[in-house]
């Protein structure tokens, strides 16, 4: 069996169920992995993780930075956030992100502080996309 175990370090978002299909925002670009899949281990990117069980379910989240490992016996992903789109409150997201985007603009950063804030506006960029989606 071919199966899924997907958590964020606040909560496990699914576990042992077997898993017909994810797609995922990998580092090097979209990423789909159906059972039989080469093993790999890549990092993700902020973005759209959408995954199918073989019993029909399916869910997609919006997820930022994280890891994903394939084996033969399935697929782990590991995410510093994933969110669903009814867990989003657009107006805030949309307000970070202007305050963000101001910031890379207006303000002098240091690399640190300049690719902190690159990952949080990629990641409230996925949140505005999966809401977008939905609707």
């Amino acid at each position: 069996m071919f199966k899924i175990f997907f958590a964020t370090p606040d909560k496990k978002i699914i576990s042992d169920a077997e898993l017909e299909e994810i797609t995922l925002p990998a580092h090097a670009g979209e990423l789909n992995i159906l059972p039989g899949h080469t093993p790999l281990m890549t990092t993700l990117s902020a973005g759209i993780l959408k995954y199918k069980l073989k019993n029909g379910q399916s869910d997609t989240l919006a997820i930022s930075w994280g890891y994903c490992q394939v084996s033969s016996d399935g697929v782990t992903v590991l995410a510093e956030t994933a969110v669903h789109a009814n867990e989003i409150d657009i107006k805030v997201i949309e307000e970070h992100l202007k305050q963000n985007e101001n910031k890379m603009l207006n303000e002098s950063l240091d690399d640190a502080a300049w690719e902190k804030v690159q990952h949080e506006i990629s990641r409230l960029r996925a949140e505005v996309d999966i809401v977008q989606i939905k609707h």
